[in-house]
């Protein structure tokens, strides 16, 4: 009896078992993602047939040529953080009619009135990048040229001689781009009547603030500061020809620094300096010692956190020592005299409004005259303002187009 009833229970479970097995099997799945939803999260997706029907690329760079897609999308699907051009013309073949489609712009089909056609089977070419200017201009730096007649005169005294990487008596810049490559822009023009930019390295996106300002460790070559994001202080020396050396690390906890920048000599030893606004508003000297490192610090002053740019002009007033810049929140720009001993004379206001989100840079002498000057943004351009060598500027001259990208430096 014992027998039969195990048999029978043995066999009900497998029955039972084999029933749920049978319903596991026929669960329907999942309904697949149709439409402009099969291109994911983050993805540029291009489709072969309108309505984003037929085959589906997922572009992740950009394509001078499109290969089999040439003349072969009919809808596309923006979901990225990147900018986008599309081309009628391949990439050595443009002009041609291009339409520029910004990060994360959604979903268009071609077939509707609203393209009258125009974008249906005619994509040749297409580029990407994190920023519209290097979509359009193709290249992630500005186009700063500067002629022979901006050489600066020899003999300047120390306090004008930064601003100038390869010692070629040309001011030039250093640029980060969005995606964090360094670029040095020399201003030299090539025979295409261009200018180039050449990679200095990838990976500064890490660094929350970076500073130049002359030579600090007294071998004749600009060198450069950046802190990162663990508040480690790197000190770069140049090499002199737009390039740096391997870094040393000047020390840790400057993550309690909401600005730092070189400023050059500010205490008359002939060695350059470095000036540091803490959170508390705090502004400090550290003299520097010659060797890219500093003594210890002393303080100019409290109050500084009305102030959200510093900018180390060189000597705008003409007597030989170095001046400090700063901004404030109502859009003031103020001129403090360096007085040679590591502090500042009465502030002076200069005329105009800085606004908060626009550049300011100084890169010393820009155009011949001896004089440092100062360059800022508006929106996508350049300006130049000459210093008149006696704490005043001249109004401002357009210079070239200034990529907008948020991460995009140039100091």
């Amino acid at each position: 009896m014992r027998s039969t009833s195990a048999r029978l229970a043995r066999s009900t479970a497998v029955a039972v078992a084999a029933s749920l097995a049978a319903l596991t099997l026929s669960a329907p799945s999942a309904s697949a993602a149709t439409g402009e939803r099969r291109c994911p999260a983050g993805k540029f997706c291009l489709f072969q047939y309108q309505d984003f029907k037929g085959e589906m690329k997922i572009v992740t760079s950009s394509m001078p040529t499109m290969g089999k897609w040439d003349n072969s999308t009919s809808s596309l699907v923006n979901n990225s953080a990147y900018w986008v051009q599309v081309n009628t013309n391949p990439e050595t073949a443009l002009p041609g009619e291009r339409w520029i489609i910004a990060p994360h712009h959604g979903a268009d089909n071609f077939g509707g009135p609203k393209f009258r056609k125009l974008w249906d089977n005619t994509i040749s070419s297409l580029r990407m990048a994190t920023t519209e200017y290097e979509t359009v201009h193709r290249v992630p730096w500005m186009d700063w040229s500067r002629s022979a007649s901006d050489d600066r005169p020899q003999g300047l005294p120390a306090v004008a001689q930064f601003g100038d990487l390869n010692n070629d008596r040309r001011p030039d810049l250093l640029e980060r781009a969005d995606d964090g490559r360094l670029w040095f822009l020399s201003g030299i023009t090539g025979a295409d009547g261009g200018t180039r930019g050449r990679l200095v390295g990838g990976g500064w996106n890490s660094m929350t603030q970076l500073s130049r300002h002359g030579d600090h460790n007294s071998d004749g070559k600009e060198d450069l500061y950046a802190r990162d994001t663990a508040g480690t202080l790197w000190f770069y020396p140049g090499r002199g020809d737009g390039a740096f050396g391997n870094r040393t690390k000047v020390g840790g906890g400057w993550n309690s620094m909401r600005e730092i920048s070189a400023a050059g000599d500010l205490t008359g030893d002939g060695r350059r300096d470095l000036l540091a606004r803490d959170t508390a508003g705090t502004l400090w000297a550290y003299p520097g010692n010659g060797k890219g490192t500093f003594a210890a610090r002393t303080k100019v002053g409290g109050g500084w956190n009305t102030m959200n740019r510093l900018v180390s002009p060189g000597d705008l007033t003409g007597d030989g020592k170095a001046d400090l810049l700063a901004r404030d929140g109502s859009e003031t720009l103020w001129l403090y005299p360096g007085n040679g001993r590591g502090a500042f004379a009465a502030r002076k206001k200069m005329p105009g409004k800085w606004p908060a989100d626009e550049h300011v840079i100084a890169a010393g002498d820009i155009n011949g005259d001896g004089r440092s000057d100062l360059l800022h943004t508006v929106f996508s351009s350049l300006y130049v303002q000459h210093g008149n060598g006696s704490g005043g500027l001249g109004g401002a001259q357009y210079d070239t187009l200034w990529d907008e990208g948020d991460r995009v430096r140039a100091f």
